[in-house]
């Protein structure tokens, strides 16, 4: 068709096809963009605010001061310091590989582990990421030399946790460090964040609500490189709050002094409230450790310790309680009326029952000897005896009933329960009957029977205080815990501690190396086998391969009739109780009369 033939109104309506067509097209488009502005300005506003927020502006939040743990006079025991940490904004780092490599060469880190956690950040580009803590004032300058040109990277300074006696008490202080994934998860509601730090064991877990704080926050306005050009708002962080403890820190430190370096734990408590005046256990670690960036180095040599510093021997080290059980028999057997205080048992220097011979450590015997007599002297014979009248359920009855064998009820975490063995554990654990000469060996405190240092210290101060059986406490707030009251009467009390009395007192006591003219203590020695076969003829054993040694024990209390303190040793393959556990606790003892005397408090006097 030629088209100059079309005529006129044909031409017309093809033109308002056209226009349809495009009118069409023309509406679809703005409806689609109308739709889009919806989305953008109505639905997601508040998103697409907050990215442009984020352009511009930076939210750092600002970690709290760790409340003050003290003594229970007062005295610091953890305290927080100005610390420099270097921070990474994983948003504003465009050069993750060269950021990396100059941090690297400053702080002396692994150039692929600083670039791995800073791509991994990328995940949460506005959460800032510690790259490094605590690091000290030559790494600062280095870095803040180079800051411009370091786009995303702050030197931030925050309040570092100290502990102003390192390792003394550490296991009772505890250390913090960085959240775990699996933590956070569980506490992310209470306003933790990646990167936060949170008590991991100690007082420092058991508290960590009271000592946290509350976070504070800056918002800060940022140039295109992510530089700081201003502060826009700021919110202070509120310190935690402080928490007290019944630990004595001087005592603490004799403790700790003379333990020395002796692998093992002192704890002394006031046995008629159940404070806690000294929990050391040795080795102890310095938790600043735990503050900083540890390396792999450092951790290693604490794992790879064979005396395990990191282990609280006070609660969490299970041992035989050797002699120190014989306490608990004689108390058992006085109150169960199977044994006369009086009556006289011959010791000849063996026991037998049947074809086993059961020695005593005296091997040409005791001679005749009544309670008070077998307890000054640790007469294994008479116990032996006094183990089969009672049989092993009524000393278990009467252990557990002090506290021994089980878990004390303190705050700490991670507690040891021990062993109190019974015939029906024995049939379960081993599937064997219960046998007479293991009455014998229990009596003594050797066989199966395991307790920790905390639990000798609440069961002896159970013992001397009459019967009343207190949870230890360790932080001062709140009012003592009375689990339950034995009622011992006078008569048999009485009997016990003049036994503890003259192993020290007495000419031939067992403890007589803690003796001291100006003090009244009682107190028993522990030796607890680890092998046997292997006799030494000097006190601390050191003919013996140190793995093969007894541990040693000793508790020891004071004044004896009106007793203010219990104090408890065990030194590990230490040897022989009373050489090697008394000395320690004899100067726990000397330094408590010590700060009474210089404090001008009464000390109750003995009624003789």
């Amino acid at each position: 068709m030629n088209p100059h033939n079309i005529s006129g109104p044909q031409v017309e309506e093809e033109f308002k096809k056209k226009a349809t067509v495009v009118t069409i097209f023309v509406f679809t488009l703005l409806s689609i963009l109308l739709f889009r502005l919806f989305v953008m300005q109505i639905i997601k506003g508040s998103y697409y605010e907050g990215l442009s927020q984020n352009n511009r502006l930076r939210i750092i939040t600002v970690p709290a001061p760790r409340g003050k743990i003290l003594d229970r006079s007062g005295i610091v025991l953890s305290d927080n310091r100005p610390a420099y940490n270097v921070m990474v904004m994983p948003e504003d780092v465009s050069n993750a590989h060269g950021i990396a490599a100059y941090l690297s060469g400053v702080l002396n880190m692994p150039l692929a582990e600083i670039e791995a956690a800073i791509v991994k950040a990328k995940s949460k580009p506005y959460d800032p990421l510690a790259i490094a803590r605590d690091i000290s004032f030559d790494q600062v300058a280095m870095i803040e030399a180079r800051i411009f040109n370091l786009p995303g990277v702050s030197i931030e300074a925050i309040p570092e946790r100290e502990y102003l006696y390192q390792d003394l008490a550490s296991h009772v202080m505890g250390f913090i460090g960085e959240i775990s994934q699996k933590q956070l998860e569980a506490r992310s509601d209470e306003g933790y964040a990646p990167g936060d730090l949170i008590g991991k064991s100690g007082i420092e877990l058991v508290c960590d609500d009271t000592l946290k704080g509350v976070k504070g926050m800056r918002i800060f306005e940022v140039d295109a490189r992510g530089h700081r050009v201003r502060t826009i708002d700021e919110r202070s962080a509120v310190e935690g709050t402080d928490v007290k403890l019944t630990i004595d820190q001087n005592l603490q430190a004799i403790a700790a002094n003379a333990l020395g370096t002796k692998a093992g734990a002192v704890v002394a408590m006031v046995p008629d409230t159940g404070e806690v005046l000294v929990m050391q256990s040795s080795p102890g670690f310095d938790p600043s450790i735990f503050t900083s960036s540890m390396t792999t180095e450092q951790w290693k040599g604490i794992m790879d310790d064979p005396r395990h510093p990191l282990e609280n021997r006070a609660l969490r080290g299970a041992y035989p309680p050797g002699s120190i059980m014989k306490i608990v028999v004689a108390l058992a057997g006085i109150e169960t009326g199977i044994l006369n205080p009086h009556a006289r048992v011959y010791c000849p220097g063996y026991y037998k029952i049947g074809r086993s011979v059961f020695k005593c450590w005296q091997a040409k015997g005791h001679g005749e000897m009544d309670l008070v007599d077998a307890i000054t002297q640790s007469c294994d014979v008479y116990f032996y005896t006094q183990g089969r009248a009672l049989g092993i359920e009524n000393m278990a009855r009467y252990a557990s009933m002090v506290g021994l064998g089980a878990k004390t009820g303190i705050v700490l975490k991670d507690e040891a329960t021990g062993l109190i063995p019974t015939k029906q554990w024995k049939r379960k654990r081993f599937g064997q009957p219960w046998h007479p000469g293991e009455d014998a060996i229990t009596a003594i405190g050797q066989g199966y029977t395991l307790v920790t240092p905390l639990q000798v210290a609440k069961a002896m101060s159970a013992v001397v205080n009459g019967g009343k059986v207190y949870t230890p406490k360790i932080l001062a707030s709140g009012q003592p815990v009375l689990e339950r009251d034995l009622n011992i009467p006078k008569s048999s009390l009485d009997s016990i501690k003049e036994g503890l009395r003259n192993a020290v007192e007495g000419d031939r006591g067992t403890a007589r190396t803690v003796r001291d003219p100006a003090y009244s203590i009682g107190g028993k020695t522990g030796t607890a086998q680890v092998a046997r076969g292997y006799v030494s003829k000097l006190p601390d054993e050191a003919d013996i391969t140190y793995k093969l040694r007894d541990h040693a024990w000793f508790f020891g209390f004071t004044p004896v009739d009106k007793p203010e303190i219990v104090v408890v040793a065990l030194v590990e393959h230490g040897g022989h109780g009373g050489a090697i556990a008394g000395p320690i606790v004899r100067d726990v003892i000397k330094a408590y009369y010590l700060q009474k005397e210089l404090s001008h408090e009464p000390v109750r006097q003995d009624i003789r």
